[in-house]
């Protein structure tokens, strides 16, 4: 007798023959429930099928009516008495039936012209199948959007037909991105008596409305026309006491003008650490308002004056070329012309050297550039104005892209994941601006931005680099300038309420 192998497996045997026995176990039992399932289905469709009401009873109004003919009447007639005859089938076959309506429940002529006659009025509510309301011109459909859903999906959700909503976008895509309409915004179609769209109210709030004309769009053309608010400037005082957003909050209820201040000093003050108690601030800012509803607008001038901060002034100034940005009394933008870094990063792995050991290379080199740390997508902004000269693969840098300043100034992003999206070569691009995202492409330990910035052709340190002021107001504007700079100060600085021209920046 041969010899029986066995396996172990987890202090347990197991023989060839008893796998397969317990195979077969397997495929008979899943045959089983597979014929056990199939009956069931078979048992419940048939009983489904008998409790099913008959044809019969589905037509029961027809067979009371019609007991003689299968036929459908052409038309409802009644005679003198007021009693119902019906004449005149489709099938040709012409009977006669008397329903007798006794005299207690009898009808009136215009009760029973009501009680036959379909009614008409709502047929766009029927064609749509969607809740209307009715004003003077025709009817509405309201609308609000909810987190997640596209305006597709919300007009989706209203009964509008998928042929006449992507119709709809084709129309509205050159004033609203569809595809990222915010949450609560509100919308209002408006359709004729025949059911044609003729107007889209598109409301992302109380004082942003607008009013679409759609049914006249045959030539691409939409008459746009947005509802009208309240402007006015109004003058904001107040101290510190703690920070500038609490002071802000307690003077205007307002923390997007503390946010608004921050940014406009950005560049001559530090809010976080040289902000003090006793400091002053003065604000000429555009409130608009509908009814209880407002909100801040621009802030047209301020101030800020501290103990150990002398006194800062930004006047808001646009040329008639349409440039805008905040100067000081002289003149000058109170912008550099170079962010303070191109991303939010999380520290510095490496600095502007003319002698580092290269982690990949293990060879000592200049690293004439400067490594921000950050996460793999982390948006990168161009530090300054300038024109793309490069976006592509350059080598070790992997990704890169290099952008001409004003001043004959140069910077360089490597090691991107990605561009942003039309970036290339000849673009202009704005300080700010997104122009790709942190990776880890080409030679690179991990993701991080190699950054660099060239004056004549040389790199320099960017870290001891002292930032370059942006443009000034242009000479040839300084007089209008002066003028509106005079005004706005003035009325700051004024005691009590402030001249009425100042509705006009």
């Amino acid at each position: 007798m041969g010899k029986r192998q066995y396996y172990f497996s987890n202090s347990k045997f197991y023989s060839p023959l008893r796998s397969k026995n317990v195979k077969r176990k397997k495929l008979i039992f899943l045959i089983s429930g597979f014929l056990l399932l199939v009956f069931l289905l078979f048992i419940g469709s048939k009983w489904i099928y008998k409790s099913m009401p008959e044809k019969s009873d589905l037509n029961n109004a027809d067979s009371l009516v019609n007991k003689n003919t299968e036929s459908v009447p052409e038309y409802i007639e009644t005679d003198d008495l007021g009693n119902l005859v019906e004449e005149k089938y489709f099938d040709g076959v012409v009977e006669k039936e008397e329903i007798v309506i006794s005299q207690e429940n009898s009808f009136s002529d215009e009760e029973i012209f009501e009680v036959v006659t379909p009614n008409t009025e709502n047929k766009v509510d029927e064609i749509k199948n969607i809740p209307i309301n009715e004003d003077d011109d025709g009817f509405v459909v309201n609308g609000c959007m909810k987190a997640g859903d596209t305006l597709y999906d919300s007009l989706l959700a209203e009964g509008i037909s998928p042929i006449e909503i992507l119709e709809l976008q084709e129309k509205l895509k050159s004033i609203i991105d569809c595809n990222h309409i915010p949450v609560g915004a509100k919308y209002v179609l408006k359709y004729d008596p025949e059911g044609e769209l003729k107007e889209f109210i598109y409301e992302t709030s109380p004082l942003d409305v607008l009013h679409i004309k759609v049914s006249d769009s045959a030539n691409g053309k939409l008459e746009v026309v947005q509802e009208e608010f309240k402007k006015e400037i109004v003058k904001i005082e107040g101290k510190i006491k703690s920070s500038l957003y609490e002071s802000m909050l307690e003077s205007a209820d307002s923390p997007q003008l503390a946010l608004q201040i921050a940014d406009i000093f950005g560049w001559q003050i530090d809010f976080l650490t040289e902000c003090r108690e006793g400091d002053t601030f003065k604000i000429l800012a555009e409130k608009q308002q509908r009814g209880d509803f407002y909100r801040w607008g621009e802030v047209i001038a301020a101030q800020y004056e501290g103990e150990h901060l002398s006194k800062h002034t930004a006047i808001l100034f646009e040329d008639p070329l349409g440039y805008i940005d905040y100067y000081n009394e002289k003149g000058d933008s109170l912008r550099k012309a170079f962010l303070r870094a191109p991303l939010h990063y999380k520290y510095i792995s490496s600095y502007f050297s003319k002698n580092r050991f290269h982690p990949i290379l293990r060879i000592w080199r200049p690293h004439l550039a400067i490594d921000y740390a950050a996460p793999t997508g982390t948006p990168i902004s161009t530090i300054g104005d300038g024109t793309v000269l490069f976006a592509g693969w350059k080598n070790g840098y992997g990704n890169y892209i290099q952008i001409r300043h004003p001043n004959n100034y140069v910077t360089g992003y490597g090691h991107l994941s990605r561009f942003a999206s039309g970036l290339k070569k000849g673009k202009k691009v704005e300080q700010g601006e997104i122009i790709g995202y942190v990776g880890a492409t080409g030679l690179a330990t991990g993701p991080h931005l190699d950054f660099s910035i060239s004056k004549n052709g040389e790199r320099i340190d960017f870290l001891t680099l002292e930032l370059p002021s942006a443009s000034s107001v242009d000479s040839q504007y300084k007089v209008q300038f002066e003028e509106l700079k005079n005004k706005l100060i003035y009325n700051m600085e004024k005691e009590g309420e402030m001249e009425s021209l100042l509705a006009e920046k």
